[in-house]
């Protein structure tokens, strides 16, 4: 280490680096057609029609305003009840489906403390007493959705993309009822819904080299690699002691590679006055997972949350930064006390025989319980 630091002093006669391959790196805002008012069950298609641009989907963001009415000033407002489908050349790149609870899991395992801040942009975070949200006199509110936040083609692709026509498609759900958390009604509008994308303009070696790749080789397809988040759900748990459940069959490209599993209430679907971004332990003792016949999670957890023995969850999802990032260290955003209140469990089965990839493929989830059966009107998420 003292020997590259002082090899690092000797360079004083060295050319700094300075990047020039960029002339420009400019916003541009590309709205729907139609109306810009929309209500419950609007499909809205956003197309972008230029070829001949680079752009920075990766960074790219939705932006949204409304107004919300709320009888009630301690209200709290999430914006997440909105479908989400990317396509390009009318082909189907990507699809989140009930992105509100796809994406509260994953930000909950993908982020950390310091990402708080940053994520209040998104309306993440914000407490019940100080709703930032909302202008109270007015109730106009905005909200900055990144597409990376959203979708896995946009966090896993971050190259620019070009000569392609692209579109991405919004379908709002049917009911506005768990986008906050009241006793009474309230009134929720949306006036402005617009993709923000950066447009990438290369200087002119840059920009001939790019084009004489394309010339050479115009038939070349782009392979897009990126992780899909594909939601499952199962209405209600058994009232059992041990439950299997058979998520569902795939082929070897679309085998899971890490399963995170989370419980709610089925009252609290659709009900205003519960908090559907919160999920409970359900008297869950040991979760196993099954590709085919592969076992994953070969010894058992032995959970018991309410004598607050989690640990082993704990270091599941505290561990999940690291394998999914390659990162050195994790920063998890929820501590073992706040996982208690609000857990998800996380199986890693990325590692697989070799039997597995030329093959299709079973996936089942077993659940078991230290109770006589399991709490009544449980949902299972995965």
């Amino acid at each position: 280490m003292v020997a590259h630091t002082t090899s690092e002093k000797l360079k004083g006669s060295d050319e700094p680096i300075l990047d020039h391959s960029l002339i420009s790196l400019h916003k541009h805002t590309y709205k729907p057609n139609g109306s810009p008012y929309h209500k419950n069950l609007d499909k809205i298609r956003i197309p972008i029609n230029f070829q001949d641009l680079i752009q920075d989907i990766a960074e790219s963001f939705i932006y949204i305003e409304g107004k919300f009415t709320p009888t009630d000033p301690t209200t709290k407002f999430v914006i997440h009840q909105i479908m989400h489908c990317y396509e390009m050349e009318g082909e189907q790149v990507d699809v989140i489906r009930n992105p509100g609870i796809t994406t509260t899991m994953k930000t909950m395992k993908s982020y950390g403390q310091t990402h708080m801040t940053s994520l209040q942009t998104t309306r993440w975070g914000l407490k019940q007493a100080s709703q930032d949200v909302l202008d109270y006199h007015s109730h106009i509110f905005s909200g900055k959705l990144l597409l990376k936040y959203l979708m896995g083609f946009a966090e896993d692709y971050t190259e620019g993309i070009l000569n392609v026509k692209q579109e991405l498609i919004l379908i709002i759900a049917h009911t506005f009822k768990n986008s906050y958390i009241e006793e009474v009604n309230a009134d929720l509008e949306m006036s402005r819904i617009e993709w923000k994308i950066k447009h990438i303009i290369p200087e002119d070696r840059q920009k001939l080299k790019l084009l004489n790749r394309i010339n050479r080789n115009n038939t070349a397809k782009v392979k897009l690699a990126h992780r899909i988040w594909d939601l499952y759900e199962l209405s209600s748990l058994r009232d059992t002691v041990s439950y299997i459940w058979a998520m569902k069959t795939t082929n070897s490209l679309e085998r899971s590679r890490y399963i995170i599993i989370g419980f709610q209430h089925t009252y609290d679907l659709n009900d205003r006055s519960n908090d559907v971004t919160k999920f409970n332990h359900a008297d869950v003792y040991n979760i196993r997972l099954y590709l085919n016949s592969e076992v994953y999670l070969y010894g058992r957890w032995n959970l018991d949350c309410d004598k607050k023995l989690h640990s082993p969850a704990y270091y599941a999802y505290e561990q999940f930064q690291r394998n999914y990032y390659n990162k050195d260290m994790s920063e998890p955003m929820m501590t073992i006390e706040e996982f208690r209140d609000n857990p998800l469990f996380i199986i890693d089965c990325c590692h697989q025989p070799d039997a597995m990839k030329t093959s299709t493929v079973d996936i089942k989830v077993k659940f078991e319980t230290r109770k006589t059966k399991f709490p009544e009107n449980t949902r299972v998420y995965a």
